[in-house]
């Protein structure tokens, strides 16, 4: 009965159309130079690199790099012209029974979960995202990997990872993903982060890779610039919003209550039957299909968690943002 009488503190919603940086960086018309474009782009990630590394706001990186890798997600869809949208990507994802086909959707969030997860460095790191290229792509891909022998080393992390989208596409133009991918390991690299995070995907189009290289330099600079301002805005949101995850903590009776909150703040969604019960995910801690239902509902009742379906049955939770 003690639950249903916590309440999470008080914490004003940010407000997601105020501009993180001044309208002088982030004007859309301003950007349409490439010296423009650059310094909003280098704005944007110096800032988001200030943010991600703030231990007072303590931002949830896994889950904001996943809600990011799940727009990723439905872009990369739309290039084999399917519409599936996040809500249908994550039910093919979680709710696929082990064994059967994810479908094109669950593939994809798979491909881009699993790549967003492997650490870039120390020495031999490009052996751990062979199994996600192409059988008939790895020799290549292997040789793009070494950066430390490939000359480049003096551009910036945009203009190598563009350079390096380009290579990957005029080789294999059909390979549009892979593309992606490896200009963002380049930017990773470059920005010595220690995994991916999802910036090409997000806005460029087989369209844009099509242009000159000066053409896909700026569109590469602008969607930097736009995917690294809407993090910041989303990592002080998700900030928040696991603050009022930990606030409640302590007060939660629930057996595996620690251990549950921890894989809120690292999944996008949470399906109770299969990453609650009968052991919580990515541990030994037990809890029962009922437990972990009432335990969802009381998060949800606390106002630190949503439902994000609106189903009754086959239900998803989540942090919202």
């Amino acid at each position: 009965m003690l639950l249903y009488m916590i309440h999470a503190p008080d914490i004003p919603e940010p407000d997601p159309n105020i501009p993180i940086l001044p309208h002088w960086i982030m004007d859309g018309r301003a950007a349409q130079t490439l010296e423009n474009a650059g310094f909003a782009a280098g704005s944007a990630l110096a800032l988001l690199h200030a943010v991600l590394n703030d231990p007072h706001l303590q931002v949830p990186t896994k889950l904001l790099t996943g809600k990011f890798a799940l727009k990723a997600v439905v872009r990369c869809l739309r290039l084999d012209r399917r519409g599936e949208n996040e809500a249908s990507v994550l039910d093919a994802y979680l709710l696929t029974k082990p064994g059967d086909a994810m479908g094109p959707g669950g593939d994809m969030l798979a491909f881009w979960t699993k790549a967003s997860s492997i650490k870039i460095g120390p020495q031999g790191w490009q052996n751990r995202f062979m199994p996600l290229i192409p059988e008939h792509m790895r020799n290549d891909v292997y040789g793009w990997l070494d950066f430390e022998r490939d000359g480049s080393g003096s551009q910036s992390p945009v203009a190598a990872a563009t350079d390096l989208l380009q290579k990957c596409f005029e080789a294999y133009p059909r390979d549009e993903v892979v593309a992606f991918l490896l200009a963002d390991i380049r930017m990773a690299h470059e920005l010595r982060w220690p995994t991916l995070f999802p910036f090409m995907a997000q806005h460029l189009t087989a369209k844009h890779l099509r242009g000159s290289r000066d053409e896909l330099l700026l569109d590469a600079h602008l969607a930097v610039a736009t995917v690294a301002q809407n993090a910041v805005r989303l990592s002080y949101d998700l900030a928040r919003r696991s603050a009022r995850l930990r606030a409640i903590a302590p007060k939660l009776r629930a057996k595996g209550s620690d251990a549950a909150l921890v894989l809120f703040l690292s999944e996008v969604a949470v399906s109770p039957s299969s990453m609650l019960a009968a052991r919580i995910k990515g541990t030994d801690v037990p809890m029962t299909g009922r437990a972990a239902r009432r335990f969802c509902d009381r998060l949800v009742e606390l106002g630190v968690i949503k439902e994000l379906t609106g189903r009754s049955t086959f239900r998803l939770y989540g942090v919202s943002g």
